[in-house]
């Protein structure tokens, strides 16, 4: 009876040890998978280092070439405008680095937003008072006309019709979102557009010295500056793709320009742009992982990056 019992226990003990390698080896084999997943993760994740890190050393070669480029052409142009050749898309192949597309953009095609006020930074230029409340009356908004511009100015004082809150900046933004996020007046929709209208983004900048380049301005923006009635904002959008506008001589003598419009735009418009948009985009070839964009906004006269963005 005790030899059956122990060759029940033998057979239970092999059993048993059969069981444990068989458990010990799964583990093992789950450990060496693991790990073989976890060494594959580290390399891929080492690669689109390697790749974001290539990617950002060209944007920035790039970038520094235009900025410099752009620096040094500044006095030897009258106007910036889409006929010049250096504001088309650029493809370029950098072989083993891949295929690049660089384009750059003027700014300074909107309301100066953080331009709006006097030195004093609390009254607003006489030649924007107008453009400024129709900008309001075709969002739709009359009514926010003066409580932006106390949000806007320096004082803590409220215009007629305005209003100061606590939540006020009372300084220009350092982007047009910002306005969303401090101000209780401003919607997405106010600031974006909707149902059919505009937004607050398409008519207003901060990437501006205070006046709009004419040959860059939408047609919504034109339309509201004094001396453009809407048909001689579409003309200029028409003609400056073939024949770009240099002064505001070029302007007096466009059909339907009345007598005083080249007056009625002094101080308000320009013909060159001081702040610029570089697009910086990579295209996949070969072993060159393609997708990485760069957005940057330089200011000219100074050679600065003001703005990098990448996705």
């Amino acid at each position: 009876m005790r030899s059956k019992n122990l060759s029940c226990c033998r057979k239970n003990r092999k059993g048993f040890v059969l069981l444990s390698v068989l458990i010990l080896g799964t583990v093992l084999i789950s450990c060496a998978t693991a790990f073989t997943w976890f060494v594959r993760i580290q390399v891929r994740s080492l690669g689109r280092q390697r790749a974001n890190l290539e990617a950002r050393t060209m944007a920035q070669l790039f970038a520094n070439n235009v900025i410099n480029l752009l620096g040094e052409m500044s006095n030897q142009f009258k106007s910036d405008n889409p006929t010049q050749r250096w504001f088309q898309p650029f493809v370029i192949n950098m072989n083993d680095l891949g295929i690049w597309v660089v384009q750059v953009r003027p700014l300074d095609d909107k309301f100066p937003i953080g331009n709006l006020f006097l030195p004093d930074k609390n009254t607003l230029r006489r030649e924007f008072s107008k453009p400024w409340e129709e900008m309001w009356d075709k969002l739709g908004h009359r009514e926010l006309a003066m409580p932006v511009l106390d949000f806007l100015d320096k004082n803590e004082r409220p215009r007629v019709g305005g209003v100061e809150r606590e939540s006020y900046i009372n300084r220009p933004p350092l982007d047009i979102s910002e306005m969303l996020i401090m101000s209780e007046d401003i919607t997405p929709e106010i600031l974006y557009g909707g149902g059919g209208r505009k937004g607050l983004v398409d008519y207003c900048t901060v990437f501006s010295d205070g006046r709009i380049n004419l040959n860059y301005a939408p047609v919504e923006v034109l339309e509201l500056l004094p001396g453009l009635d809407s048909g001689l904002a579409a003309r200029i959008v028409s003609d400056r793709k073939d024949k770009p506008l240099e002064s505001l001589a070029d302007v007096q003598t466009l059909p339907g320009a009345s007598p005083r419009t080249a007056i009625q735009l002094t101080n308000l418009v320009t013909f060159k742009s001081r702040y610029f948009e570089l697009r910086i985009e990579s295209l996949q070839t070969g072993d060159m992982p393609g997708g990485a964009a760069f957005n940057i906004i330089f200011d000219r006269n100074s050679r600065k990056i003001l703005r990098w963005e990448e996705s």
